[in-house]
């Protein structure tokens, strides 16, 4: 019995231990700076993880910090007069941003567009029944979108480092399917799409999401 009961303290000893080893290795403290192309930092810029928006903003010189996993695999910096730039995230605890001269600004509405952390489009009750089938839908109503006869893509924007992006993930009705060829825009209530979703889909939302509800 006393063999028994030291065992177990000793299985509970060891569960604590990995239990903390793997609380230590999900939370990492990033940081870094942003700036612009004359290295003049830059403030109040948005830091998005996986494209979801977060509170985090760099202060006046151009600094953040931010608590992340290492689930997470995409860090994104946003600032409406310089633009995007997107990098990758394998476990770095210092990710710094530079904006070149050449990169196009943006204003908030374009950034939701391209599918950071929400989509505009969510009418209560959009009419898509004047579209012939989904694809020209997404094609027309989502310019983030690239979509070529029934294949979707989700567009880069600004500077990334991502390539090769996998096709979306759909979602309808709250279940995953691999095909939407058979949905009719008229049974259309809602669409939204999302850039990246990696903490909930894993890799495989690295493409991102398309979620859509039939009435």
């Amino acid at each position: 019995m006393r063999t028994y009961i030291l065992l177990l303290i000793f299985g509970l000893f060891v569960g604590e231990s990995v239990n903390s080893q793997e609380s230590n290795i999900k939370d990492i403290e990033l940081s870094g700076v942003v700036i612009d192309y004359n290295k003049k930092p830059i403030k109040g810029a948005k830091i998005f993880i996986d494209s979801l928006k977060t509170k985090v903003k760099t202060n006046k010189d151009g600094f953040y910090k931010i608590t992340v996993s290492l689930n997470n695999k995409l860090v994104t910096v946003f600032s409406p007069d310089h633009g995007i730039i997107d990098i990758d995230y394998s476990g770095q605890k210092i990710i710094n941003f530079v904006f070149p001269e050449s990169i196009a600004p943006l204003t908030k509405r374009q950034f939701y567009e391209l599918g950071y952390g929400m989509s505009p489009y969510t009418n209560n009750e959009p009419d898509y029944s004047s579209y012939s089938d989904i694809f020209q839908l997404l094609k027309s109503k989502f310019p983030n979108l690239q979509v070529i006869g029934e294949s979707v893509r989700m567009r880069n924007s600004g500077i990334s480092i991502k390539e090769g992006l996998p096709a979306p993930i759909f979602i309808v009705n709250g279940s995953q399917v691999s095909n939407i060829t058979s949905i009719s825009p008229s049974d259309i209530k809602s669409i939204k799409v999302e850039k990246s979703n990696t903490s909930l889909y894993g890799t495989r939302g690295s493409g991102g999401v398309i979620k859509i509800k039939l009435k």
